[in-house]
């Protein structure tokens, strides 16, 4: 499903030239459950704008689904990121003025999916987390992991092959952490691919794969 091929990735501040990604070869098949496991400056925050195809200056190739993702435009990018690729954040990354509903939608509004079938879908992903009575609040009246179950819904509204989550449970106790994780692990059964970028070892844990990542090197392997 995805195939890194000696990425590089540079960044220039100033005078200086940062070596941000280095020689990186990394194969993803299709169900896997990976953690891309490194400390702060480790290179995740790069890793994760390359795999989302956030990030198309880089040296080296990329193969999505058997296309390499070099010869494509902006278009095209943007075509794969909404069908085929959920995001999940640490911050979550709700909009605060929209309801709910409103913010798990919305992916599938800007598809040109009309607001019934909108609805609908919100609806039905919202009862598979138990949050179907929030559907009209707002952001601010929902705890942490609430939010954060929310976000996850919401990067499965245009049911996509791949969630690549940064830092899921970063701003959430480990009670709840576990929880998430746990939904994470639902997802993978149902044949979504998962992608989780951490620096949590109990986190990482949960994959059933961990590639490290130090100074912008994949330093091991491990399954």
């Amino acid at each position: 499903m995805i195939s890194l091929q000696g990425i590089n990735k540079y960044y220039i501040t100033g005078d200086e030239k940062i070596h941000a990604l280095r020689d990186v070869d990394l194969e993803i098949k299709k169900g896997e459950f990976i953690a891309v496991m490194g400390p702060s400056g480790s290179g995740k925050s790069t890793m994760i704008k390359i795999l989302g195809l956030l990030d198309n200056n880089f040296q080296g190739e990329y193969f999505f689904d058997g296309k390499n993702v070099r010869t494509l435009n902006d278009d095209q990018l943007s075509t794969i990121r909404n069908n085929k690729i959920g995001f999940v954040f640490q911050n979550f990354n709700l909009i605060k003025t929209l309801t709910i509903k409103e913010n798990i939608y919305l992916p599938m509004l800007y598809k040109g999916a009309s607001k019934k079938q909108c609805q609908e879908r919100a609806l039905s992903l919202l009862r598979r987390v138990d949050l179907e009575s929030k559907t009209n609040k707002y952001v601010s009246e929902l705890s942490g992991g609430q939010q954060q179950r929310v976000a996850i819904i919401r990067a499965l509204v245009n049911n996509p092959d791949i969630i690549i989550a940064d830092e899921p449970t970063g701003a959430l106790d480990s009670h709840t952490s576990k929880d998430i994780m746990n939904l994470f692990q639902e997802l993978n059964k149902e044949g979504i691919t998962i992608i989780v970028i951490t620096h949590d070892k109990d986190v990482a844990k949960e994959a059933k794969r961990i590639v490290n990542i130090f100074d912008g090197e994949l330093k091991e392997d491990a399954v």
